[in-house]
């Protein structure tokens, strides 16, 4: 696949990521009052509403201009490992997904100061898990197809 080819299907994924996340985001802020929650499958998931000012798990919580630096740091690298040799179907789809998720959560903190959650996993061992986002998964996603491209033999990529 040639590079342009690549940065372009990686940028439609990434803003379907983006757009997506955000149309979320918002359908969550506008039906739902902070601290809600609403069983979507019983004892499974929920959705509730909540702001985060950290990171993952809300690690550096507050710390605004180290997450805005954070995710800028990401961007690029992303961009760098999208334009640095011929794109594997793997890292179109990795690059697209983390992408699309860094900005989704970046706009976020640039226009709040922080993002809004909304998934939570309430079954065992997932419990305690930290409520999440939909930018939040793409950008889990986006890593490991990245790191299986990276595995992967030379001749498979």
């Amino acid at each position: 696949m040639s590079r342009a080819a690549g940065a372009g299907l990686a940028l439609a994924l990434a803003l379907t990521v983006f757009f997506a996340d955000q149309f979320l985001k918002r359908l969550v802020e506008g039906s739902m009052r902070t601290g809600q929650s609403i069983p979507v499958i019983q004892d499974v998931l929920y959705l509730t509403y909540v702001k985060n000012s950290g990171g993952a798990f809300g690690i550096l919580g507050g710390q605004i201009a180290v997450l805005l630096a954070g995710s800028a740091v990401a961007i690029v690298f992303v961009l760098w490992v999208l334009f640095a040799g011929l794109p594997t179907r793997l890292t179109v789809a990795g690059c697209g997904l983390v992408l699309g998720g860094a900005a989704g959560n970046l706009l976020d903190r640039i226009a709040e100061g922080r993002v809004t959650d909304f998934l939570d996993l309430q079954f065992w061992p997932l419990q305690w898990w930290p409520v999440f986002n939909a930018a939040d998964i793409a950008i889990v996603l986006g890593v490991v197809l990245l790191l299986l491209a990276t595995l992967r033999p030379a001749g498979k990529r």
